[in-house]
């Protein structure tokens, strides 16, 4: 079974596109992703304690 160089070429292209989308998607979900950490403000003043969550 032979394969013309331009059949690797195009193989070679295809992994490294779904390598790129899977290493981008994987910075994605871990940094800025849905489920990521709540942000809670806790401030202690004359006023008394504020809590505010976003």
């Amino acid at each position: 079974m032979s394969t013309s160089p331009s059949s690797n070429k195009l193989l070679y292209f295809i992994v490294g596109i779904l390598v790129a989308g899977a290493i981008g998607f994987g910075i994605y979900y871990f940094t800025e992703g849905p489920g990521g950490e709540d942000k809670i403000e806790i401030s202690i003043g004359e006023d008394g304690i504020k809590i505010d969550g976003n």
